[in-house]
């Protein structure tokens, strides 16, 4: 990278990069100690889903700030509840239009926290959970070890059959990834009108996991589940929970917050007769770290929005030069690569072989039985070692 910030970049072109998002060094990311980089080995690292972008500045310095002054016990209002779900919800109103309910959001440490607390209140052991698939593997995971069914909605997804199927399925849950990992879909208005429609014919209650919902590329947008309902089927938005985190947006996983919005009444009633200590104590580092990602990290997201939007398209060329007849559609959000490696003949689940050439990827038979035959691949670093990357699963 030059003095100004700016990268010549593989083929000369000056490109501005003020944070460093597009001068990555292989040698510095494999001595980092986090899982991603440090579990395989020596491997190129393209499998769990971190960023490999530098930590935003404004995290960084606050971080810094508060470790070197006072990492006591916080004055915040109530030891249990910090001032993020004020600034979460005045976010929702300015981002999406949707304006959560204070006294229905709760603090959790991550995503699958809420997850499976929502369906340990919402369903009982035996009952069906709907959920499209492939999906993220730690759902699936929840699902099976809590005793509950999965009803699939596969890839690419008929709700119409979903609707016919749920009839003698004995589903009470309709788990949302939206946007959806690992496809990268964005679900859109019409989609979520249909899906709320659904849940009221099946009495449905609807949990939407929508951690990845600024990480959309144009022209397609986030639209929360709950904001459709309200607007569509007033009854599916009072069955409703959105539970979302900073952490993939700002590559925060490690510091360990996200939020529930209880806007179904059923989970609302159960979680407000619990003591506060129920879901702990937020991370005081994590609330530090968040709220500077939301009130000064826009600049930071924004240029790499344009770095992920650069390689997901640069990706279908570089997997028609070197792994030609792989299936790819560029996702419309996230920062993950659904790759169809079945017509490359490389079994059931390709990973082991793209280990052997030297890069770790996420194995398809993870994400459930649809993930056969396809890897998940993470576009969330340089676009020199994207193209390092993929050369190398070339062989």
């Amino acid at each position: 990278m030059t003095r100004d910030g700016t990268d010549g970049g593989a083929t000369g072109e000056v490109r501005h990069d003020p944070f460093g998002l597009r001068s990555l060094d292989v040698e510095q990311l494999r001595r980092r100690p986090g899982a991603k980089w440090h579990r395989p080995g020596g491997r190129l690292a393209a499998w769990v889903a971190d960023m490999d972008f530098p930590v935003a500045p404004a995290i960084r310095d606050r971080l810094i700030e508060l470790a070197t002054t006072d990492v006591g016990y916080p004055d915040w209002e109530r030891a249990a509840a910090s001032p993020l779900p004020l600034l979460f919800a005045g976010r929702m109103v300015d981002r999406y239009g949707w304006e959560p309910r204070l006294e229905r959001l709760h603090e959790l440490s991550d995503v699958v926290q809420g997850v499976r607390v929502a369906l340990h209140h919402l369903t009982d052991p035996g009952d069906a959970v709907a959920l499209h698939t492939p999906a993220y593997a730690p759902f699936l995971r929840t699902i099976e070890r809590m005793g509950r069914r999965i009803v699939r909605v596969p890839w690419p997804f008929d709700h119409d059959r979903l609707d016919a199927e749920l009839d003698d399925a004995g589903a009470r849950v309709l788990l949302l990834c939206h946007p959806h990992n690992p496809t990268g879909h964005v679900f859109s208005r019409d989609e979520l009108g249909h899906l709320a429609q659904i849940a009221a014919r099946h009495d449905l209650e609807v949990v939407s996991d929508e951690i990845h919902a600024d990480l959309t590329h144009p022209p397609h947008v986030h639209v929360p589940f709950e904001a459709v309902a309200a607007e569509t089927v007033p009854v599916v938005a009072a069955r409703s929970v959105t539970i979302t985190s900073a952490s993939k947006t700002f590559n925060t996983a490690g510091l360990r917050w996200a939020v529930l919005h209880a806007g179904s009444d059923r989970l609302h009633a159960v979680l407000a007769g619990l003591s506060e200590q129920y879901f702990g104590a937020p991370n005081l580092m994590a609330v530090a770290a968040t709220e500077a990602a939301w009130t000064e990290g826009e600049e930071w997201l924004r240029s790499v929005l344009e770095v992920l939007d650069e390689n997901r398209r640069a990706l279908t060329a570089l997997l028609a030069e070197h792994l030609p007849g792989a299936g790819y559609r560029p996702p419309d959000a996230t920062y993950l690569a659904w790759i169809d490696c079945r017509p490359l003949g490389l079994g059931t689940d390709p990973a082991p072989v793209f280990a052997e050439r030297g890069v770790e990827v996420s194995p398809g038979p993870t994400f459930g039985v649809e993930g056969a035959g396809h890897v998940r691949l993470n576009l969330a670093t340089s676009p020199a070692v994207l193209e390092r990357i993929v050369t190398s699963m070339g062989g």
